[in-house]
């Protein structure tokens, strides 16, 4: 388990890429169970939104299709496992780092209009994220990097609007 762990913890540091995770089933699986249990827990810990079960199903189900539209539009459908796991599995991992830094920043009792140190770094890990995201597309796809970015970040906007229009903030 810790091997897993440390490889999803290399791919977030560009030191490994998605071909060095297994592509069986199983594993997928298992990676996707985390996943969900870990988004389910953190949405409802934090009090995000109002129904986090289906935020955190439809996330995921958003996330899966569009790593299989983007590898289908590049003929890679096959590395669909494997690069779905990396992008769970560190995705994973940043999810729990930003825990920390938004049960610190409600510690604080900032008013909204104020910027915090950890409201920094939940950014930070944030960009992060899609660095890691489109390391492990261009790594899958055997394209640029650029256009992996290019490609997260029209993701990240989507996603993000279509997060804010269902899923709006609870007050």
């Amino acid at each position: 388990m810790l091997r897993l762990i440390l490889a999803f913890a290399e791919i977030a540091v560009h030191r490994k890429s998605p071909a060095d995770l297994p592509s069986s089933q199983f594993f997928f699986t298992v990676v996707l169970v985390v996943y969900l249990a870990v988004a389910l827990v953190t949405t409802r810990y934090l009090d995000i939104v109002a129904y986090p079960e289906l935020m955190a199903l439809l996330e995921t189900v958003l996330a899966l299709a569009f790593i299989w539209s983007v590898l289908r539009a590049f003929e890679r459908q096959r590395r669909f496992r494997q690069t779905a796991c990396a992008v769970l599995g560190t995705d994973t991992l940043l999810n729990l780092l930003t825990v920390p830094l938004v049960i610190w920043h409600r510690s604080l009792g900032a008013p909204d209009t104020e910027t915090t140190i950890p409201q920094i770094m939940y950014v930070i890990v944030a960009i992060w994220s899609v660095d890691v995201s489109a390391f492990i597309l261009a790594r899958a796809l055997e394209r640029p990097y650029v256009l992996a970015v290019a490609i997260m970040l029209g993701y990240l906007l989507l996603s993000v609007s279509v997060r804010a229009t269902l899923f709006p903030p609870t007050t």
